[in-house]
């Protein structure tokens, strides 16, 4: 199954119902927006390691991941980032950590380094709010260092080194599902296969992007139908834009894919159906929030 498992369920709670424990609260929710962004740009084994420890304190630094792996897509466009002889992503990473964290050469420094890199394991845990407090204390990191930094990662990620593995990107899904449900927009929908989960939103259809792009993501789709099952393999959930005939199997029934239905989210976003947006779906309430990418 591609959903993650639902939140533990309070006491006398009906089976199948969820709760919203793990919420990213107002205080919290511009650092949790920005890890958001950061952990789809980038795959998460390496956002995890070299750039969230040092990124909470940075302005911005969420639209500049955005420019640094869109250039890097476009070859037209990527002169217009530094161009890195023979980068060590780790010396990066570590003057990154010593203008975040450090008040001088001194060893003292290292314990808040330190507190950073255990927050970041912590983010997908129970204590995220607690993490992120401390992840948002980070000074400012150089514009030109973070960009080389970026640049780096995207160019390591698109090569193929060291790309994240299902159970690397499994484990930040709480994570993303919370924030985005959190701090993103509220959608009208009504539930049908219970379930959360998140990911892009894709639009499936004849004129719709290529079967590749439906790895990971939420569909978008007329009506949930069986013919549309071999998609749910990589996809994680399905919206449909009309509410299903009971009587009519879907395509989520039978692998117990999350999906909601009577939903539009073309109301609030426009055609932005293009992965451009995260969606968070609780097939279980019918709750869909979405949130840019």
């Amino acid at each position: 199954m591609n959903a993650y498992p639902l939140p533990r369920q309070a006491p006398g709670a009906p089976r199948g119902t969820s709760t919203r424990q793990g919420a990213i609260s107002p205080q919290h929710g511009r650092t949790a927006t920005v890890f958001a962004r950061l952990l789809e740009r980038l795959p998460p084994v390496l956002a995890e390691k070299y750039v969230l420890p040092w990124a909470g304190g940075t302005p911005r630094i969420d639209r500049l991941c955005a420019e640094v792996t869109s250039a890097a897509a476009r070859p037209a466009r990527r002169l217009a980032f530094p161009r890195i002889g023979s980068p060590n992503l780790a010396t990066l990473c570590r003057e990154a950590m010593h203008q975040a964290w450090r008040d001088g050469a001194g060893p003292g420094g290292s314990m808040f380094e330190d507190a950073a890199r255990r927050a970041v394991a912590g983010l997908a845990g129970e204590h995220a709010a607690d993490c992120l407090a401390v992840l948002a204390s980070a000074r400012p990191v150089d514009t030109y260092l973070a960009t080389q930094l970026l640049a780096v990662v995207t160019r390591q990620a698109g090569g193929g080194a060291a790309t994240a593995g299902p159970q690397a990107a499994h484990r930040w899904l709480p994570f993303l599902a919370s924030t985005v449900r959190s701090c993103g927009m509220q959608i009208p929908a009504c539930p049908a296969v219970p379930g959360v989960a998140v990911g892009r939103l894709v639009r499936y259809g004849p004129d719709g992007p290529a079967a590749a792009s439906h790895e990971g993501a939420i569909l978008l789709v007329d009506r949930p139908l069986p013919v549309q099952a071999p998609l749910l393999l990589a996809a994680r959930g399905v919206i449909s834009r009309t509410i299903a005939d009971p009587y009519q199997p879907s395509a989520g029934n039978g692998r117990g894919v999350p999906t909601v239905t009577g939903c539009r989210p073309e109301t609030a976003i426009g055609d932005a159906d293009d992965g451009s947006w995260l969606a968070a779906i609780d097939g279980a309430t019918g709750e869909v929030a979405l949130l840019a990418r």
